[in-house]
């Protein structure tokens, strides 16, 4: 396994909120403490009330973020997709992770130390001042999504979640490729398993999608865009 990231991973986390706006040589002093990390699938990364000793990116695979019950219920708080940041907020929370983190592919990452990198921001305000500019501005942009999501019926928040994973294939054809376990989709958006196969035969009957596995042709868009299935 390479202990050095890739200059795919180096120029991505460049572009990323967290580190846009601070200098190349900023940059370069933060990366001397970053390091990757590659996980199975199914294996745990840290578990809620676990001290906090790094904060994470994405760069392959899924990382799917949970509680559990003391009944042993699960509940998918969230699954960071590639390119994405995790537990970048912890730093700042008292110390312990507030979730699990488990992988749910096969998954590489890119750990930054957390005692490190809250050293350095203590050496100089201007820092923290950048990073939390970035900060910000993805926090307004999940809470507007939030706030949009929990008005929403289940049928819209799957409609939504639908569109928002869409993309052409090779074809032309608008697909999404689901990216984990129903059970856990169904989880991540509020609604119980068999809700959520019976809003995809509901779709797949009115002709708005075909369901093939783990993968579902957009046939009309536009449909799904209009909602009002409930």
């Amino acid at each position: 396994m390479s202990r050095t990231l890739s200059e795919r991973e180096f120029q991505s986390l460049r572009r990323s909120f967290i580190f846009s706006d601070m200098e190349d040589g900023q940059f370069q002093e933060i990366m001397s403490h970053a390091a990757p990390v590659e996980i199975a699938g199914g294996q745990l990364l840290f578990g809620q009330g676990d001290p906090v000793n790094a904060f994470y990116w994405v760069g392959e695979g899924l990382i799917r973020l949970f509680r559990s019950s003391p009944q042993g219920d699960e509940k998918v708080i969230e699954l960071i997709s590639p390119g994405r940041f995790f537990a970048e907020a912890a730093l700042f929370m008292g110390g312990r992770y507030p979730v699990n983190a488990a992988a749910q592919v096969n998954s590489r990452l890119v750990a930054i130390d957390s005692a490190n990198f809250k050293a350095w921001l203590a050496q100089d305000a201007s820092r923290c001042f950048k990073m939390l500019a970035g900060m910000s501005a993805r926090m307004h942009k999940l809470v507007n999504e939030i706030d949009s999501l929990t008005l929403m019926k289940g049928t819209d928040r799957l409609l939504q979640y639908l569109l928002d994973h869409s993309e052409p294939d090779d074809s032309g054809q608008i697909v999404v490729e689901l990216e984990a376990p129903k059970q856990v989709i169904a989880s991540r958006i509020g609604v119980k398993p068999e809700t959520l196969s019976r809003l995809l035969h509901k779709l797949s009957d009115l002709g708005y999608i075909e369901v093939k596995d783990n993968r579902i042709l957009i046939k009309d868009e536009d449909k799904l865009r209009e909602g009002g299935l409930d």
